[in-house]
Formats: structure tokens, C-alpha cells, sequence
């Protein structure tokens, strides 16, 4: 991390000018009053207060009865009421600028002329400061802080959603300051501009409840790329997708003028609008207002929304280049490697056989140094996941790495695979319109979920295996009847099916909570809030397959239920198929045996079919057959047109 802050030894001179100064103060003063007045009229003709320019920088945005900013640092404003006043805001910061050479600001420590850089500048260049009347002051911190960064470029960091990490769930966004002459090799030393929540909070069900009420400061940052693509692309085994973005060097200059300005001041992180992605849009709009970035968004932002609306933008993006997780490169060397040279891997990644016994087969040097490299990276990924030392595993490490470099010849592995890029995958909300019949009755549904995907969609553009809804809104119109009702409200809905093999043996789970309206017989149906979990695994048969197999357990409360609650527990199995890139269809049954309040069993058979028009429509088919106590059933079938936007 960069530090901003550092202290400067006074003058030897301060002294003397201190006493000087008493004397030229009255005379100095009148005449600074008379060009603030001036320079206040000039600006409140050129209507400045009112300009794009000045409320990016202050952050402003227009409500009901004016204008608020975003940010809720009282640090930031120079006027007591300039939070929701850019006029005062304006003059308050004009006359700021007066001050005498050594008073500091309580953010930065700095003269207000260096603490508020980038209105300095944005005001200078419209009101063209008479240096005679108001002195310019030197700012050493910040030259010396530009300076280190050499900024020559920006480009949008994307690492795709990890469901294990609370705040990663929809992916993340930052800005890397390329530097002048940065190679593929040396993009890496560069820094990343990092917008997050001041928390460490893992537990995702309280950063979701203060992630969504503003319960953390957010705060901006700036550090060592190399940083953040070990934590992104080692740690949390993410793929990272770079959008190198097309702004001048004056351009670049006037955002990080912005960024100065935000060292240390904090916003109220807000997890579905003013989070990673909506700030980081705000600066690309500071550095170029002619941008409008953020207008095009809904009122919840996704990351991966934001970089939609990026490459939507012409002459934006200049290039996209993708960066493989570790564990994506480890998989594809294995992939690229025989069953024997597989089985050579394992048994020294276990210590079962020393390197030197490769020496004695009949492999050439090329597939030794193939199987040595795999080993090494199979075993540091073990390494990495186990987050402790193990003696015996750095012998091991250290013992491949000595054979490895005895052998001169480069092994011959691919590159993995560039994925579809994340914009060219479906929009996060969905409208979703149907017909269906269940029992003897027929109806028209309507659904709405804001955010994000789920594994019947295409998956492209998307972390294969992983789903998540949230706020998804299903309503039902019986047909003959006028009114509609609530069929189920899910609060949010995560499926992580991260397939098992030789090498990778994760475990799949689920979590989902909400209201949905549950079926008590084959006639009777009572709305109930529920909350099911599970943990299982999953496996790829094949290629254009995906199985899955989970042990539940569901809680429900209220509605019509006998004592008001049912708990029980339960199995899921299932299996996705494709059938072509744009057809997948998905089998499955469950089994469920409530024993606690409302006791009831229900078994489940049920067929999906997706086929995908384009990239934002397609239509859905889905056959469900439910069988309760006494033999009895019922039936449900529905299609529907998903649209999305």
C-alpha cells in the first residue's frame, strides 16, 4: 500500500515570516476578500456550482428537493452543509484556498490547495487563478505519490464470482494503474485502485445484513497489483479478466487528482448500489465526464453489469486479456497429461516415490519435466489450501524443485483455453412470463429476479457449477379468479456444484431461504417461510454433464402448518445435461420427511428444459410430479419466456 501521509520538518525562516506576517495581515486580508469576491462572481456567472464537472467530484447526485452526495465523510466538504449545498460547497472551497501557506486540513495534514487537488485544478482551469492573489502551494506529498505510481494507463480488473467469500459472490471490480512501458511479463508491479468495505467479516449472513443497510465505511485503496492477483487468482482460485481502457494521460491524471482527494474518506458501503462496481464507474467519470457510465444502471449495481456497460461504450476498451487462476492452469496441464504421468503425479505429490525414480523409466526428458512441474503445482495448490506449514510437504516441494531444474528442457504444455468473456454472457435481472397448469387448476405466472444466474441459464460468461438468486419474485393468476397471489419469494438462493475428480475432490452445497407457498396435499397449498441446506457432491460424467446427489435439511414456519413449523430432512439427486450450446435440460428427485410439527413426506420427479434464443431470451419448460401419503399426487407443468434486461 501506498502511505499518502508523511511529515515535512518547518522552515527555518517560519519564525521570522510568522512575525512579518502579523504586520501585512490586515492589508493582505482586504485584498484577498476583494479577488475571493471576484473570483465567487466569476464562477457564479460561469454557473459552476450546477456543472457535471463539479458534482462528480463532490460526488453529488440530484434528489427531490436538490442535490446530496454519496459521501458521508464530513471530512470531505469544506462547508458546513456542503453534503447537500454545491453552491456553499464551492465557495466554502474557493476560500479555502486562502489560507496561508501553513495551515493543514484535518484529512491529509496538507494546505486545502493539495488536501482538494482535483477541484483545485478543475476550478484553476475555469477561473484562471491570478498566481499574484492566490498564491499556488507546493504539494511534495502528492508529486511524490504520482511519481511512484507512473500512470500511463488504466485497465478494469474483473475476478469472477467466488461463492465462498460473501462480498465475491457477483464478482468484484478494481482499476490497475498501468505504468509507461509495462510488458505482459511486468503488468504485474503495477498498483491496483481497490474500492471495498472496511470489514473482515466472513460470516456471510451478518455482511449481508450490514453489507445491504450500510453497516461498513467503504473505503478506496491503492496497492501492488501483484497483491491483489495473489489473493484473487492463488487464494481464491478465481479467473481474472483485464479490460485494458483507452484514456490519456491527462485524463488518467485528472482521476487520480480525484483519488488524492479520497484517501481516507469513507462512504457508506451499500452492497447492491454504491458498492466496488458503482465507485469505480464514478471515477472513470471524474477522470472523463463526458462519460455517463452510471446513468445506464439499475438501481442494483453488479459487477459484472458494470463491466457490460464499459465494453458497451465506444472506443472504451482498447483490449481484453485473460488471466487463468492457478487451479484453471493446474487443471489444464492435467488434462494435457497421460494416465501413467497422472499416476506418477500422485504418488510424489504423496511421498510415496522419491523424483529420482522417474530417472529409471522409459519417459522421455520432456514428459519427466511435465510430470515434475504438475507435481510441484499440485502440491503448493495443497500447500495453499491446507494454510499451514507441513515439514514434511516443503521437503517434498523443495525435493521437485531440485529435480525439475536438473532437467534443461521446457516441458510442452497449451495455455488454457480464453473462457467467453463475462460480458457476452445473459443480463443478471429476468422478467419471466408463463402458462402452466398444476392439478386441475391453470394459471399465468409472472416472475422477477434481479440478480444473477442460475444453472438452468447459459452458462456462458458465468463460473460453470455455480447459482445464485436473489429476491426472486414469483406471482400466480389463477385462471377464472381476479386475484393474484404470492407463490414464492426467495430471499436468496445459492448452488455451488463444483464437480470431484482424480486431483480436485471439493464438496458441493446449497443454501436458500424465503417464502414459498408449499404443498399440504393434492389439494391444499399454505405460503410458508423456509430455509433448506444441503451439502453433497457432484461429478462430470461427461463433458456436456453435470451430477449431483445432496443431503437436506428444510425448517418451514407458519402458514397453515400443524403447531406452525415442520422440520425435516431429505435427499436430492439430479443430473444437468446439454444437449447443444444453446439446449439444457435437467432431471432430478428429491425425497422429503418432515417429523417435527407438520409431519408429512413428499416425494419429487421432475424435468426442465431451457432453449436459448439469444443471448437475452429463452424459453423454459418444466414437468414436476409430487406424491404425498396415501399414494396420492399431483402434477404440474408450466412454460415460460425468460427475458432479460
Amino acid at each position: 500500500m501506498i502511505h499518502f501521509k508523511s511529515v515535512y520538518p518547518r522552515h527555518p525562516l517560519y519564525s521570522c515570516c510568522t512575525v512579518l506576517l502579523l504586520f501585512l495581515a490586515p492589508s493582505l486580508y482586504a485584498a484577498e476578500s476583494a479577488y475571493l469576491y471576484t473570483l465567487l462572481n466569476a464562477a457564479s456567472a460561469q454557473r459552476l456550482a450546477g456543472q457535471r464537472e463539479w458534482h462528480i467530484l463532490l460526488h453529488y447526485q440530484a434528489v427531490e428537493n436538490g442535490y446530496v452526495s454519496e459521501v458521508d465523510d464530513p471530512r470531505f466538504f469544506n462547508a458546513p452543509f456542503g453534503k447537500t449545498n454545491p453552491q456553499a460547497e464551492l465557495a466554502a472551497t474557493l476560500k479555502a484556498f486562502f489560507a496561508s501557506p501553513k495551515t493543514t486540513n484535518d484529512v491529509q495534514n496538507q494546505h486545502p490547495q493539495c488536501a482538494f487537488i482535483a477541484r483545485y485544478h478543475w476550478l484553476n482551469q475555469h477561473l484562471r487563478f491570478d498566481p499574484q492573489r492566490l498564491a499556488p502551494q507546493a504539494c511534495p506529498r502528492f508529486d511524490d505519490w504520482l511519481a511512484e505510481l507512473q500512470p500511463a494507463g488504466l485497465s478494469l480488473i474483473f475476478p469472477a464470482a467466488y461463492l465462498n467469500n460473501p462480498s465475491s459472490m457477483f464478482g468484484h471490480t478494481l482499476l490497475r494503474i498501468d505504468q509507461a512501458n509495462q510488458t505482459e511479463k511486468t503488468r504485474i508491479l503495477a498498483y491496483a485502485l481497490n474500492y471495498a468495505a472496511a470489514t473482515d467479516e466472513t460470516n456471510g449472513l451478518v455482511f449481508a445484513v450490514k453489507g445491504i443497510t450500510g453497516g461498513y465505511p467503504g473505503l478506496f485503496s491503492i496497492m501492488p497489483y501483484y497483491k491483489k492477483v495473489k489473493e484473487y487468482s492463488d487464494l481464491e482460485n478465481r479467473d481474472v479478466w483485464e479490460y485494458q481502457l483507452n484514456f490519456s494521460l491527462e485524463e488518467i491524471h485528472r482521476l487520480l487528482r480525484h483519488v488524492w482527494e479520497l484517501d481516507d474518506i469513507y462512504f457508506e458501503y451499500y452492497f447492491f448500489d454504491e458498492n466496488c462496481a458503482y465507485h469505480l464507474l464514478s471515477l472513470l467519470e471524474s477522470a472523463r465526464p463526458s462519460l455517463h457510465l452510471r446513468d445506464t444502471l439499475a438501481a442494483w449495481v453488479i459487477p459484472g453489469e458494470t463491466v457490460r456497460t464499459v465494453v458497451a461504450t465506444p472506443d472504451l476498451v482498447k483490449k481484453a486479456v485473460f488471466r487463468p487462476a492457478s487451479t484453471t492452469r493446474l487443471r489444464h496441464r492435467l488434462q494435457q497429461l497421460s494416465e501413467q504421468q497422472q499416476d506418477w503425479v500422485q504418488t510424489l505429490v504423496a511421498g510415496q516415490t522419491q523424483p529420482e525414480a522417474l530417472n529409471e523409466t522409459a519417459l522421455n526428458v520432456a514428459n519427466r519435466a511435465q510430470i515434475l512441474e504438475t507435481a510441484y503445482d499440485y502440491l503448493y495448490y495443497q500447500h495453499n489450501k491446507a494454510k499451514k506449514t507441513d515439514k514434511n510437504r516443503t521437503q517434498r516441494l523443495r525435493q521437485l524443485l531440485v529435480a525439475r531444474s536438473r532437467l534443461a528442457e521446457k516441458p510442452s504444455f497449451s495455455a488454457p483455453p480464453m473462457p467467453p468473456r463475462p460480458e457476452q454472457g445473459h443480463t443478471s435481472f429476468r422478467m419471466t412470463t408463463g402458462l402452466g397448469r398444476d392439478g386441475e387448476q391453470t394459471y399465468q405466472s409472472l416472475q422477477l429476479r434481479p440478480a444473477y444466474h442460475d444453472l438452468m441459464e447459459q452458462q456462458t460468461g458465468y463460473t460453470p457449477g455455480a447459482q445464485i438468486n436473489f429476491l426472486q419474485l414469483s406471482l400466480r393468476h389463477q385462471t377464472g379468479r381476479s386475484i393474484l397471489t404470492l407463490e414464492e419469494l426467495k430471499v436468496i438462493d445459492i448452488v455451488s456444484l463444483a464437480a470431484r475428480e482424480q486431483f480436485f475432490q471439493p464438496f458441493s452445497w446449497k443454501l436458500n431461504t424465503g417464502w414459498l407457498r408449499r404443498p399440504l396435499d393434492k389439494h391444499t397449498r399454505s405460503l410458508v417461510y423456509r430455509t433448506n441446506g444441503g451439502v453433497g457432491l457432484s461429478y462430470k460424467p461427461t463433458t456436456n454433464m453435470l451430477g449431483y446427489g445432496f443431503l437436506e435439511t428444510d425448517i418451514d414456519f407458519g402458514g397453515t402448518l400443524r403447531d406452525k413449523y415442520a422440520l425435516g430432512i431429505g435427499s436430492r439427486v439430479g443430473l444437468y445435461f446439454d444437449i447443444s450450446a444453446h439446449w439444457r435440460g435437467h432431471l432430478y428427485a428429491s425425497t422429503q420427511h418432515f417429523k417435527l410439527g407438520h409431519t408429512q413426506n413428499v416425494q419429487e420427479l421432475g424435468l426442465e428444459q431451457r432453449i436459448s434464443l439469444n443471448q437475452n431470451h429463452a424459453l423454459h419448460f418444466q414437468l414436476d410430479r409430487r406424491y404425498f401419503v396415501q399414494d396420492t399426487a399431483t402434477s404440474q407443468i408450466e412454460l415460460n419466456w425468460h427475458w432479460y434486461f
